[in-house]
């Protein structure tokens, strides 16, 4: 998915005045601009709001609406750390602070159902199941989710590859991958030349690809067979990992929910660790 400022660049010569004007206020206001109105955009740009209307167009989007929700999702991935806590400051107490990042949470893993549908999870199980190898890979704070989703699919699956933890470069550790194989990538914005080189090779190589990112047109799921879709919040350390964690968790429970004999493994999984000498 291209950013705002990379549209904005392309389109930018073919731009009317007031479009220049508009494109200008968006580029350097837009934690402003994510949450105008139409007709408040428009005033602060001294443009009219058909104006407004003609710009979000050009840009490629259906309508003002998409145009707006694209610019807060460009907001997140704008947002250092440090700014996701200030824009929390009016919170007066760390009590606040902690009770709004829960709330949020629960908002953004409630989207999570909403913004993919089972089928699709369901798919990426099966295609889990029939694999001959399973490598998963999360870039950045990503890996943290990689790390538990393959936890699970070791207990549950016979060939399972945690490609963040194996010593070696990403790429050297699916060199064996193949037809047959799966390449699941947590990734995202901004998706890293590394991680769009491991997609491609899997895709060279004839495995399948599964992804989750942040939505159905992003960078990374130009390379998957399936995409799922994971809402990471907007305030914290760089977002949140509940929603993704808990995207996670349902890939677990659906692949057990469907399978006799990942459920008795798994229950011979917890057998073992409740052994007691």
């Amino acid at each position: 998915m291209m950013r705002i400022s990379e549209i904005i660049s392309e389109k930018y010569s073919g731009f009317t005045k007031g479009q220049r004007l508009l494109a200008a206020f968006v580029l350097e206001h837009c934690d402003k601009a994510a949450f105008m109105s139409s007709f408040e955009l428009a005033s602060v740009s001294g443009v009219s709001q058909s104006s407004v209307m003609r710009f979000a167009t050009a840009l490629g989007f259906d309508g003002f609406t998409d145009f707006q929700q694209a610019l807060q999702t460009e907001l997140k991935y704008r947002l250092s750390a440090l700014s996701r806590f200030e824009v929390m400051s009016d919170n007066p107490d760390d009590n606040d602070v902690f009770r709004g990042i829960a709330a949020a949470d629960a908002i953004n893993i409630k989207k999570n159902t909403d913004l993919n549908d089972v089928d699709a999870v369901n798919n990426l199980c099966t295609r889990l199941s029939l694999s001959s190898k399973v490598y998963i890979y999360g870039q950045g704070y990503a890996s943290a989710a990689a790390q538990y989703l393959s936890y699970y699919l070791r207990i549950l699956l016979p060939n399972v590859c945690d490609v963040n933890h194996t010593g070696v470069d990403p790429i050297s550790s699916v060199a064996d991958i193949d037809n047959g194989d799966l390449l699941i990538i947590i990734s995202f914005p901004v998706h890293s030349d590394t991680t769009k080189k491991l997609a491609a090779f899997a895709r060279y190589k004839e495995a399948s690809v599964a992804t989750i990112s942040e939505g159905s047109k992003s960078e990374i799921s130009n390379y998957a067979d399936i995409n799922l879709i994971s809402e990471y919040g907007d305030y914290g350390v760089n977002g949140t990992l509940a929603p993704l964690i808990s995207l996670c968790g349902s890939i677990i429970c659906l692949l057990v929910r469907n399978d006799e004999k990942a459920q008795k493994k798994l229950r011979l999984s917890d057998e073992a660790a409740n052994f007691t000498i």
